[in-house]
């Protein structure tokens, strides 16, 4: 069937290297990274709230 990839990275992941390279920098517009931050912090907030439903 479908095949599994497991080695994504995450949007944290993409915006470190995106700071850490200025020729991702100058490749990506201002609205993706934007939402590259979004997904992020999304996902960060959400790791936060389910470790606090098991704490």
């Amino acid at each position: 069937m479908g095949k599994v990839i497991n080695n994504l990275a995450t949007p944290g992941e993409m915006v470190a290297d995106i700071l850490s390279d200025p020729v991702l920098q100058s490749r990506i517009s201002a609205d993706a990274f934007i939402g590259l931050l979004m997904m992020a912090n999304m996902l960060e907030n959400e790791k936060t709230t389910c470790c606090e439903q098991v704490g």
